[in-house]
């Protein structure tokens, strides 16, 4: 089934590779959902011109519409294949700002920057953006921003400084060559608190203009459809909020949910809370935290208004992903993943968790590839998801070790434990999954292996053997 499965998305994805570079152009801007007057105007040419070339391509691709050919186009364009080969063009690592001032606020600002820099660049840029990782986001001395792009893999790296003035901020960014270590670009700005989102925008937009001179026209008018928030204190708690998700414990994970619902009751139209409380709300869900119902509920209303509020962008598409991941429909969460990465090739998560779903899916060689994607975008993250991959194709030492790297960080995270203890199991390292399960047991009592199985599906064969694994785990220490 698999096989056939494959073999047919290639067939419908043959015809993408007779459009011309013009072709492929015009028809990336129809999915979009540009009109013919919107892609005259962003490409410089007549109407009558783009109906021409709207006639050609619809020949070509051997469809009736222009509805059609978009489809065509998102299924090609959110396929491993293609995303192989973008992630083989010259890649952006942005780097958050270095906060020179001591206090916490300064810091926490200055992160919540390279994060925002970070997501625009992605959404809005055709090169892969890196995402890095922990220790490069600390900023360590004793690596420059050169030396730290080629270490990553990145061609360009964004980077800069952050510092408080009277009543103000300034901020200065520059673009360095990593091969050359030159400065390619560089600019200051100095405002207020509540200009914060229009600096980030204008940050973006004078970096596209430099980088993509043909794409400025278009870049700005999508960079002016993103909902802004109006205050910036709504902005502080979603960040802040984020960065408790990351601790994977129940109490961080309570807390980030209250911040973000405090953010939105000051900025309802808040993407970033939305799609953090869409987060956290499935972590609820794998970690046994909360009623798997009122989670997953939750799970869904995230995901419907960042898809409303930002259509454009990854994250909304990705918490549908997660929401049917939840309920053990692996078909439904790789079509909402496909749509996710197709509008954000450089969206990390969308990545790790289609890795999963393939796998599940029986698509292992197909999940490598997008484990493969996840690890060159955000290095040193994910390794939950890379042993969930080693655990599902039997791998349980490998499985083993990738898992207990997360845990020596987060020790707190049940999901990791559950895992840790299933892997030393079927790896025959009896003692070591009794000490994994000794440790779920007393973070997370609830956590059982029929909850496991009803929330994530019991005829998938590895959810089936972790709650075997943890049974037997049970069984054998009541045993003793």
């Amino acid at each position: 089934m698999a096989a056939d499965d494959s073999a047919g998305r290639a067939d419908s994805q043959e015809p993408i590779g007779r459009l011309s570079k013009r072709q492929l152009e015009i028809l990336e801007l129809i999915a979009k959902g540009l009109t013919n007057d919107e892609l005259a105007g962003v490409l410089g040419i007549s109407p009558t011109t783009v109906r021409t070339h709207i006639t050609a391509i619809l020949a070509r691709l051997e469809v009736t519409n222009r509805t059609e050919a978009a489809t065509l186009f998102t299924s090609w364009s959110s396929g491993p294949a293609h995303i192989t080969t973008l992630l083989r063009r010259p890649a952006i690592v942005v780097l958050p700002p270095i906060a020179l001032d001591p206090d916490a606020r300064a810091r926490a600002v200055a992160g919540a920057i390279g994060h925002d820099l970070t997501c625009l660049f992605a959404r809005w840029c055709w090169f892969p953006v890196i995402t890095p990782p922990a220790a490069v986001r600390e900023r360590s001395a004793e690596l420059g921003p050169a030396e730290l792009g080629r270490r990553l893999g990145a061609t360009f790296v964004v980077d800069g400084a952050l510092s408080r003035i009277p009543a103000a901020w300034r901020l200065s960014v520059r673009i360095d060559s990593a091969a050359s270590g030159y400065c390619l670009w560089t600019e200051r700005y100095e405002f207020p608190d509540d200009e914060m989102f229009a600096v980030q925008d204008a940050i973006c937009e004078t970096v596209v203009a430099a980088a993509y001179p043909t794409l400025v026209v278009y870049t700005q008018a999508g960079l002016r459809c993103i909902p802004r928030p109006q205050g910036f204190q709504a902005w502080e708690l979603a960040h802040e909020g984020m960065r408790l998700c990351t601790f994977r414990e129940a109490i961080a994970n309570a807390a980030a949910q209250s911040l973000f619902r405090r953010a939105l009751e000051r900025e309802p139209d808040l993407t970033l809370a939305h799609f953090g409380l869409g987060v956290a709300s499935f972590d609820d869900v794998l970690n046994q935290w909360t009623t798997p119902a009122d989670a997953r509920r939750q799970l869904l209303e995230s995901a419907e208004r960042c898809v409303a509020l930002a259509p454009h962008a990854a994250e909304g598409h990705f918490l549908r992903g997660r929401y049917h991941q939840s309920l053990g429909d692996p078909a439904l969460a790789t079509r909402s993943l496909e749509s996710a990465i197709q509008r954000n090739p450089s969206f990390v998560p969308a990545h790790a968790l289609m890795a999963q779903t393939l796998q599940l899916s029986d698509r292992s060689d197909e999940a490598l590839t997008r484990m493969k994607h996840a690890a060159r975008l955000g290095p040193g993250a994910y390794s939950v998801v890379l042993a969930t991959v080693h655990f599902s194709r039997g791998e349980y030492r490998e499985a083993l070790d990738a898992v207990e790297t997360v845990l020596a960080s987060n020790p707190g995270y049940p999901f990791a434990r559950a895992l840790a203890a299933a892997s030393a199991h079927w790896a025959g390292e009896y003692a070591r999954a009794g000490e994994h399960a000794h440790a779920l047991r007393a973070l997370a009592p609830g956590f059982s292996p029929a909850g496991f199985m009803r929330t994530f599906g019991a005829n998938f064969e590895p959810v089936k053997r972790i709650a075997a694994a943890l049974e037997r785990i049970a069984a054998r220490s009541l045993g003793q």
